[in-house]
């Protein structure tokens, strides 16, 4: 099902940059290894099994370095897929689609097919976010892990710290994605749609401002991005104020260690992490089910769609953590008398998009949210920035909610998903 193609990658690779990691951390990786039964070949092959499952059309994979040796890491080195629709015309735009938090490319596979055979479409490529899914997993001390001297509370003192700020946390994501978009998939007339979910959609969001931008300072012609959809994202709504926050002393013991973990960059997968291979993999297939709960089960004679998807997701989960540290240094919990949510750091709302989106290509852009998407809370900035590009930029912006879906609304209502990237 896999179709090797060397022939696409005639240029020489970059040679990788080399260097050792503190020895303390390369024993954690063997262990870490040893003690979850995972590798980066395991998240490859499970990526494998996902695809060549779930979706009938064959798949080109880049040749991928070996990512095992905890004594080498590659530089940026991005993984991804491509899918090409079965009879190719020419002038027909790629779909590029960005997963969310946590999560990696493989859980697109219900909307590939559909996208290859509408006629509209020449390719479809899946990529994972450098530090996430398949891709490489750099070392902790750079991994966007937020500065330590940004608070002086102990609780912020992290024992490995890149000290990267906001703008230094999005640039470790977008500076890769802009190599791989120039260096790989750039030709001048071809049109790029951008699909991103949450996370993903904050940063697919935030790459369209930066070609914008680019063209607008510099006169760089980069890729030529036409469409932006953002699926159930987060970051439009500015935090509360300072005056408007309940504080940490008023909160309840449940948000206020939601937090403390937060803030000491403990994140969801080390939890994962630590309880090993069995108990690990349980309390993923566990969650997915709990989150999607219309995943098809096992039979007696078949591999379900849940057992492969939760194979998936727990190899991605307990890969070495890197990227996931993004849940601090781009986003915080806040709570105020409104309510609790997420929220960016650099938020997209209040004009801050429309101001970078001035002479930008684009020529639609669409905010999608389920209609029991907890991300919702988002759901009014979101109509109100759309509506500012709109007026300010002319460029058709506009929010619609799926039925029958929640935050994971490209699984959820999959046809409804593919529908509006398409129309």
């Amino acid at each position: 099902k896999v179709i090797s193609d060397d022939a696409m990658h005639t240029e020489k690779e970059k040679e990788p940059t080399k260097f050792k990691d503190p020895p303390l951390i390369m024993a954690s990786q063997i262990v870490r290894q040893w003690w979850t039964g995972s590798s980066h070949v395991h998240l490859l092959n499970s990526e494998n099994r996902l695809l060549s499952a779930m979706v009938k059309s064959p798949f080109h994979k880049r040749p991928h370095a070996k990512n095992d040796d905890p004594k080498e890491k590659l530089n940026t080195d991005m993984n991804y897929v491509e899918f090409k629709a079965p009879v190719q015309y020419n002038g027909l735009p790629t779909v590029i689609l960005a997963h969310g938090f946590g999560s990696g490319l493989g859980f697109f596979y219900r909307n590939i097919d559909d996208l290859l055979h509408s006629g509209k479409v020449g390719r479809v490529i899946g990529i994972d976010w450098l530090g996430m899914g398949g891709s490489t997993r750099v070392s902790c001390w750079q991994s966007p892990i937020r500065s330590i001297f940004s608070n002086s509370t102990p609780s912020r003192i992290t024992f490995c710290n890149s000290k990267h700020t906001t703008n230094d946390a999005v640039q470790f994501f977008l500076k890769p994605l802009d190599n791989f978009m120039v260096d790989e998939l750039f030709q001048s007339e071809e049109e790029f749609w951008l699909v991103g979910h949450s996370l993903g959609g904050y940063l697919c969001a935030k790459y369209a401002m930066h070609i914008s931008q680019m063209k607008d300072k510099s006169n760089i012609t980069g890729p030529n991005v036409t469409k932006l959809i953002l699926a159930s994202p987060v970051g439009f709504s500015p935090g509360p104020t300072p005056d408007q926050r309940i504080p940490n002393s008023s909160l309840p013991p449940a948000f206020r260690l939601v937090d403390a973990l937060w803030s000491s960059n403990l994140t969801p997968q080390a939890l994962v992490r630590a309880i090993g291979s069995s108990r690990g993999r349980s309390a993923i297939k566990r969650a997915l089910h709990g989150r999607i709960p219309h995943l098809k089960q096992s039979t007696s004679t078949d591999v379900s769609e849940l057992d492969l998807l939760a194979e998936y997701l727990y190899h991605v989960t307990v890969a070495p953590a890197s990227g996931e540290y993004a849940m601090n240094s781009l986003l915080e919990p806040a709570a105020s008398e409104e309510g609790a949510g997420v929220y960016a750091r650099q938020p997209l709302g209040g004009g801050l998009m429309t101001a970078a989106l001035h002479g930008s290509n684009l020529q639609s852009m669409k905010v999608l949210y389920g209609d029991h998407d907890w991300m919702r809370f988002n759901e009014e900035a979101t109509r109100k920035e759309c509506e500012s590009i709109r007026t300010n930029c002319k460029i058709p912006a506009d929010v619609h909610v799926i039925t029958n879906a929640g935050h994971h609304l490209y699984l959820d209502n999959a046809d409804s998903f593919v529908n509006h990237i398409l129309d």
